[in-house]
């Protein structure tokens, strides 16, 4: 059963400073629907998606983690991992909040072009499994085909200007896989998909697409952990189709670095 869970906030910010939606449009999720599906909040950014991948590891962006200004990842008491929640606010008793001990950027990161847009966090304390609101993604490991319908989970957040009352609660989005040669033809992002990106949603302009909060939300394909949203998230901007890193290029090195430190 989804709960519709308000904040309340006084009337004269609520007026003011509306927060921003990191997605528009869109259905909103029943408990269980996206287990893996986590977010984590840092000083520099309010909200990014991630996904669980080990009950000791999350996956999200390196974007989402690394701090330019200091050419390296961010401290790890700066991240807060939230799962099992679909109410971003107040938290639910179904929320395990472990702490983040490790940071572990992709070696080939580069923020100007987000290739290998692509991090994990190693947690000081396993998830709590089984459990009907948190569990292990099952990852992508084949080409998802063209025209394909994806599911992306993020936030919607809304506020009704009457009353000030603002809900904040998990909602997710349709969007089909589209061929990667034709969104490079796009002006927006001609040349910029790599062959370990992936494309998904329309060029139409969109009123159900992801916006710029959104960043490291988990796409799933047939059930499966798919892509991690790394740009195009422009609440539904024309010519504008979000763009993924593709986790199954990944998998080796996923592997690799959760191997090594268990």
């Amino acid at each position: 059963m989804n709960f519709l869970i308000t904040l309340l906030i006084p009337l004269t910010l609520a007026a003011t400073t509306p927060p921003n939606p990191t997605l528009i449009g869109g259905t909103n999720s029943n408990w269980g629907d996206f287990p893996s599906a986590v977010f984590i909040r840092t000083p520099i950014l309010s909200y990014c998606g991630a996904a669980i991948v080990h009950p000791r590891f999350i996956l999200t962006l390196a974007h989402c983690v690394y701090d330019d200004q200091l050419g390296a990842p961010m401290k790890q008491n700066q991240v807060e991992v939230v799962a099992g929640d679909i109410h971003f606010y107040p938290a639910s008793y179904q929320r395990q909040q472990p702490e983040v001990v490790e940071i572990i950027v992709h070696r080939n990161y580069t923020s100007y072009n987000h290739n290998a847009d692509i991090a994990l966090l190693r947690l000081g304390t396993a998830f709590q499994l089984p459990s009907n609101t948190v569990d292990v993604a099952i990852r992508q490991q084949r080409i998802v085909a063209n025209a394909v319908s994806c599911q992306l989970p993020g936030w919607g957040v809304n506020r009704n200007a009457a009353n000030g009352i603002i809900t904040a609660e998990q909602k997710y989005i349709q969007l089909p896989i589209l061929d990667r040669d034709f969104c490079n033809g796009v002006s927006l992002h001609e040349g910029r998909i790599r062959e370990n990106m992936l494309c998904a949603g329309t060029m139409l302009q969109s009123y159900n697409a992801p916006c710029t909060g959104n960043f490291g939300s988990p796409l799933y394909c047939e059930g499966q952990l798919t892509g991690l949203l790394t740009f195009g998230a422009n609440c539904g901007a024309e010519n504008d189709p979000p763009v993924f890193t593709q986790v199954r290029f990944f998998n080796r090195w996923i592997d690799e670095e959760i191997q090594r430190r268990l």
